[in-house]
C-alpha cells in the first residue's frame, strides 16, 4: 500500500529517486554484461566466466621445490604458497618471477618463506592449505620452476608428466635466519 503525500514535492521527489535507483540498476547491469562479455575483471565488477577459459594444448604452469633441513619437496604447485585464492597465486607468482627485478625475487622468496614457516593456514574454498614442514626449524629454501604441461598426458591426480622444466629462480636462506 502506498502512502499518498500531502502536495505534490514529496510525490515526484520519490518519482526522480525512484527513476534514479532504476538508471543506476539499468547502467551497473549493463556495465556487468560489458564485463562479462569481454572477459574483463575490474573491481568492482567482474566477469563471471572468469574460470571459462580454453586453454591451448600445451601450457606453461609454474611449480616449486621446497627445502627443509631433512629433505626436499618436488615440483609443488604455487598453491599453497600464499593464502589467497589458487588462481591469484598463480598470477602472482607469475608476476613476480618471470619480472626481472632480482630484489623482488629475493623479498617475496624470503616472506613466503616466513608465511610458511611462521604463521601456516588451513584450506579454506578456493585457498590451499599452506605447505608444512617436517623439520622444526621450518623451511630453508625454494627453487621456482616454469614446467609445460601437455593436455593430452597429463593427469591432474597424479601432477604430470611436466615437460621442458626449467629453473627461474633459487633461494636458500642463511642458517640464522630460517
Amino acid at each position: 500500500m502506498r502512502l499518498k503525500p500531502i502536495g505534490g514535492v514529496a510525490s515526484s521527489a520519490s518519482s526522480l529517486w525512484e527513476k534514479l535507483l532504476i538508471g543506476a540498476g539499468v547502467t551497473f547491469f549493463a556495465v556487468q554484461a560489458a564485463h562479462t562479455w569481454t572477459d574483463r575483471n575490474r573491481w568492482p565488477l567482474c566477469s563471471y566466466n572468469m574460470f571459462n577459459r580454453c586453454l591451448p594444448e600445451r601450457f606453461a604452469q609454474p611449480r616449486v621445490t621446497l627445502y627443509d633441513e631433512f629433505r626436499s619437496y618436488p615440483m609443488l604447485p604455487v598453491y599453497g604458497l600464499l593464502p589467497l585464492e589458487f588462481f591469484r597465486v598463480v598470477a602472482i607468482c607469475g608476476a613476480v618471477y618471470l619480472g626481472d627485478d632480482d630484489d623482488l625475487k629475493d623479498q617475496f622468496t624470503a616472506s613466503v618463506l616466513k608465511g610458511l614457516n611462521d604463521a601456516p593456514w588451513q584450506a579454506f574454498d578456493e585457498v590451499k592449505a599452506s605447505y608444512r614442514a617436517e623439520s622444526p626449524r621450518g623451511f630453508t629454501g625454494m627453487d621456482v620452476f616454469e614446467t609445460w604441461i601437455d593436455l593430452a598426458d597429463y593427469d591432474p591426480r597424479a601432477g604430470g608428466p611436466l615437460h621442458d622444466t626449467k629453473l627461474l629462480y633459487s633461494c636458500r636462506l642463511p642458517k640464522d635466519t630460517a
